[in-house]
């Protein structure tokens, strides 16, 4: 392999790594932006926002235990009560981030 196509190559694999679409996704960050607002920081959705549109308490053992995964991401894409869903907002990789998310607000 001659020296232009090692060069070549080294200048792909750095355009690859740089492209933020790999990166990897916060969904602390996404939770604050899209969530926060009507669940609260910390799930409970015990703020005025969350109280008036009837919002999810997230951090409630009883629902996280009785809730699967798949739910909790179709409720994201699709919506819940009076939340509007989020499959043409976030990529699939953002959605399952927000899963992890909630399942990190539980508490006892």
């Amino acid at each position: 392999m001659s020296n232009n196509a090692y060069v070549v190559l080294l200048a792909g694999l750095a355009l690859v790594a740089a492209c933020p679409a790999l990166a990897e996704v916060d969904g602390a960050a996404l939770y604050q932006q899209h969530c926060a607002k009507c669940h609260g920081d910390d799930g409970r959705a015990d703020n005025l926002r969350g109280k008036m549109f009837f919002a999810q308490d997230l951090a409630d053992a009883d629902w996280q235990a009785r809730t699967s995964d798949e739910q909790i991401l179709a409720a994201i894409r699709n919506g819940a009560r009076m939340m509007s869903g989020y499959a043409g907002k976030l990529s699939a990789e953002q959605q399952q981030a927000l899963v992890q998310v909630v399942r990190e607000l539980r508490q006892p």
